[in-house]
């Protein structure tokens, strides 16, 4: 395997979840009737799950964590 499939496997999961848990946790502290409030909370959780899953990816694909399996020919 390539390194981008390390870092897109990680990445790819790992912004998915972080953007779903941010934004559920954030949702127990914000007023529904603000929309800014929850614009505000939506862009919070996007860039933190982008900027993580970037970060993570990166060092995924140069350690090469993971168990894939491989090809058998």
């Amino acid at each position: 395997m390539n390194r981008f499939s390390y870092f897109k496997v990680t990445f790819l999961s790992l912004t998915a979840g972080l953007f779903v848990g941010i934004f559920l946790y954030g949702l127990f502290d914000v007023d529904f009737s603000d929309h800014q409030a929850l614009i505000n909370l939506l862009f919070k959780s996007f860039v933190t799950a982008i900027i993580t899953g970037l970060l993570l990816g990166l060092l995924n694909m140069f350690f090469k964590i993971g168990n894939f399996k491989k090809k058998a020919n």
